[in-house]
């Protein structure tokens, strides 16, 4: 990796000679999926996507010559990517909403929630990617760091901005560099998320430039990877619980039957779904009965009393006051508003 140095006219010279000879890298070599085009507006390009676990939409804007940027709305349950290592290239990836896994080093899987984000070399990960709850919204951002550089040569210089820096954020052995919630960082993607959705070049092209210069001040062992990753057999114990919540007919399960079940201690099984699903395992039956509540009263005749015993709740004011905190109306509202349109 070659990264041009501020105050260098040779560097420029070459810069301007190699700009129209260099092939840019392309985003679509990530994701093994169905590709199809729906349209362009003001440079940004949208495409549906699909695959056997669900489908989704991306929309992808060249921001400037070497970085890419491309907001993923997936709802799938798995995604494949085509990864071949390239040291080149910078992959950033923040998640707005949403849980996503993938593999490291055949050793750990990597689970990243809303407000984290993530920093390494492309195709530093396994060759998939696991959205446990089948939602994941994000951002991808790909940052080719010789064609940048090459074209940014007076920027960098005028910005401080140093991609030295952040090429060392993501040469690490394996992991990558993490930021978990950080305040400065969520305000800058909010704002590259804006750029999206208003469909702005030129706002991209500021935030692009703010989180480029914030990324080159951060201290590249100041990373907190836990409990961010899990080993393999911890990943696989919370995939294990998910199935037998899932497949119990939504009834209540205590943890410590569900620990005996499968020859594991309390704590780890806890700790283990956490991280895989990002809310305890009390919360996550809740919610599942909640949900089959949800369907119940939109999709049946079923009067509320008859749902709330459905659904595990002997006293159907308990099942309104949980209902109601959770979808914000009660389930008589609801189903009101269901029943008339």
């Amino acid at each position: 990796m070659r990264v041009v140095k501020a105050g260098s006219h040779h560097a420029e010279d070459m810069a301007d000679k190699e700009k129209d000879t260099m092939e840019p890298f392309d985003w679509k070599q990530k994701f093994d999926v169905s590709y199809t085009y729906i349209d362009s507006t003001d440079g940004f390009d949208r495409y549906h996507i699909e695959n056997e676990t669900g489908d989704g939409t991306i929309t992808a804007c060249t921001v400037f010559p070497g970085l890419q940027a491309v907001l993923l709305d997936f709802r799938l349950r798995r995604c494949d990517n085509l990864l071949t290592l390239n040291k080149d290239v910078i992959d950033m990836g923040y998640c707005i909403d949403g849980r996503f896994e993938c593999n490291v080093n055949r050793q750990y899987c990597y689970f990243a929630s809303g407000g984290d984000f993530s920093l390494g070399f492309f195709g530093k990960q396994e060759s998939h990617g696991i959205f446990p709850t089948g939602r994941y919204l994000a951002i991808n951002i790909f940052l080719d760091v010789k064609l940048f550089s090459q074209h940014h040569v007076k920027t960098l210089r005028e910005l401080d901005i140093r991609l030295e820096r952040i090429y060392a954020l993501a040469d690490r052995k394996f992991r990558c560099y993490v930021l978990h919630r950080s305040p400065e960082l969520i305000a800058i993607e909010s704002a590259i998320a804006d750029g999206f959705r208003a469909k702005s070049v030129p706002r991209l092209r500021v935030k692009m430039m703010e989180l480029l210069l914030f990324l080159s001040g951060l201290d590249n062992t100041a990373i907190n990877d836990s409990p961010t990753y899990l080993n393999k057999r911890r990943a696989a114990l919370a995939e294990s619980v998910h199935k037998r919540l899932t497949a119990d007919g939504f009834g209540h399960i205590t943890i410590e039957r569900l620990a005996a079940e499968l020859g594991v201690g309390t704590t780890a099984l806890k700790t283990s779904f956490k991280t895989v699903y990002g809310v305890p395992i009390y919360q996550y039956q809740k919610d599942l009965r909640l949900q089959k509540a949800q369907r119940l009263l939109r999709e049946t005749t079923l009067p509320v009393s008859d749902v709330a015993a459905e659904v595990g709740y002997a006293n159907p004011a308990k099942f309104s006051s949980a209902f109601k905190k959770r979808f914000g109306v009660s389930p008589t509202e609801y189903k009101r508003t269901t029943d008339n349109p």
